[in-house]
């Protein structure tokens, strides 16, 4: 599977950063993407993907880190960074895990009865010592009927993959590889969430259905 992008010391990929578009990327910063998600099982009706909320700390690019045997605090690397913050990347990897039914806020005009929320609560690198570490994704999730703002169904999720390097390229990895899991993870909950029933019917399917 394709690793997440790095853009090494003094190299730009071609196309990410275009001329008039962002500024430059200082030579001794590392950028790093998330990989595009592999499809999975399409969701049964179409819904809203609405946009995904988070603490101010994964709105912007930083890269950040905590260092679980001293202070636990939130650390942003110096020379690394995100191309995009996190709650972007995690739309896009969301759009591509589900395919054409998961709409986006500027698609869905009278497609979509229901809404998939999503509230981002971990999305960093937690070191357990100096040569260990993890990437820690924490997520809350709910399909909410538009007309009335009813909740249908809600969930939560953590995931702790372990990075095979101690360093934020090793992070980096290991955020992408747990983004795709719990895309994943949303993705097969929906479709429990709307299967039919014994009976037939389905009140939250039956919901969401135009």
């Amino acid at each position: 599977m394709r690793r997440g992008i790095l853009l090494l010391p003094g190299f730009i990929l071609p196309g990410l950063i275009l001329a008039g578009c962002a500024p430059p990327v200082p030579r001794d910063i590392a950028v790093f993407a998330l990989a595009p998600a592999q499809p999975a099982q399409n969701l049964p009706v179409a819904m809203l993907l609405a946009p995904i909320g988070a603490a101010p700390a994964y709105m912007g690019k930083d890269m950040l880190y905590r260092l679980g045997y001293t202070d636990n605090q939130l650390h942003p690397y110096g020379s690394s960074r995100w191309n995009a913050p996190p709650i972007n990347m995690l739309a896009s990897v969301m759009h591509q895990t589900a395919g054409g039914n998961l709409l986006a806020l500027d698609q869905s005009n009278q497609l979509a009865r229901c809404s998939l929320r999503i509230e981002l609560t971990a999305f960093e690198q937690v070191f357990t010592d100096a040569q260990n570490s993890h990437a820690e994704l924490g997520m809350h999730y709910s399909l909410m009927q538009l007309r009335n703002q009813r909740i249908l169904g809600n969930g939560k999720l953590r995931l702790d993959i372990p990075a095979q390097t101690a360093d934020a390229q090793g992070g980096a990895m290991a955020l992408e590889k747990a983004s795709h899991q719990a895309a994943s993870q949303i993705m097969e909950w929906l479709n429990h969430l709307l299967a039919p029933t014994v009976s037939g019917a389905n009140p939250a399917r039956a919901a969401c259905e135009r």
